[in-house]
């Protein structure tokens, strides 16, 4: 049982890595522009432990296994992210173990689809990289702890057609709830879970502050082994 652990999380690795690599690469040539915030507030921010597990389908412990670009509706920038759910919390228990798909904002894209219907000039081969400052990309390699919801890929909009011509499938797929306030990240060679939110971590308003004690009772209940 040992020598099995020891062999995929090798295994993980060794993807990681790869996977890295590749995306690293996309990014080098890519011209970095950033964009303040995300689309629309809409949702339900968890301030409490309870409301995060009851109000999703599932709240997991994940690592981020892979970056792709992936089509986007024209003016917006989206990535496609393979999460591996390394432990469910809450919810799903069927979930653990598995890989799935996710957005996340921000992500590349080209020059002409970033700026269409805008008087911009051509240039298809010219790649950007879109920084959401509310949401930064998290690295591949990435630990997660977040609430998953299930997409609702049904409805007839833009953003669902792109979702599907990027192999986002009702079984395959979850989307992730308010991630502007809920959602944690712990960096490869850090020891604590953090709002990914950099804006929110450094705010004094009450919903920050409630954040900021959800995070601290994050790391207290599932951050014991410190990697």
């Amino acid at each position: 049982m040992q020598q099995k652990q020891t062999s995929n999380v090798q295994k993980s690795a060794t993807i990681i890595k790869k996977n890295q690599n590749l995306w690293n690469k996309q990014l080098r040539k890519a011209d970095v522009i950033h964009r303040d915030g995300f689309d629309s507030d809409d949702g339900y921010v968890g301030t409490s432990m309870d409301q995060l597990k009851n109000h999703n389908k599932a709240f997991i412990k994940g690592t981020v296994y892979n970056l792709q670009k992936m089509n986007s509706p024209k003016n917006m920038a989206y990535t496609k992210a393979t999460i591996h759910i390394d432990k469910v919390l809450s919810g799903d228990k069927s979930l653990q173990g598995k890989n799935i798909y996710v957005v996340f904002d921000g992500g590349l894209v080209s020059f002409d689809h970033w700026y269409a219907n805008m008087s911009k000039p051509k240039d298809f081969d010219h790649e950007m990289l879109v920084k959401n400052d509310e949401f930064p990309l998290p690295s591949i390699g990435t630990k997660i702890i977040t609430g998953l919801v299930p997409n609702q890929l049904d409805q007839p909009l833009e953003y669902n057609d792109s979702l599907k011509q990027s192999g986002f499938t009702v079984k395959n797929s979850y989307a992730l709830d308010v991630p502007k306030y809920n959602f944690w990240v712990k960096k490869t060679g850090t020891e604590k879970y953090i709002l990914n939110n950099p804006k929110v971590r450094k705010k004094t308003d009450s919903l920050s502050k409630d954040l900021q004690k959800l995070t601290v009772e994050i790391n207290q209940k599932y951050n014991s082994i410190k990697k």
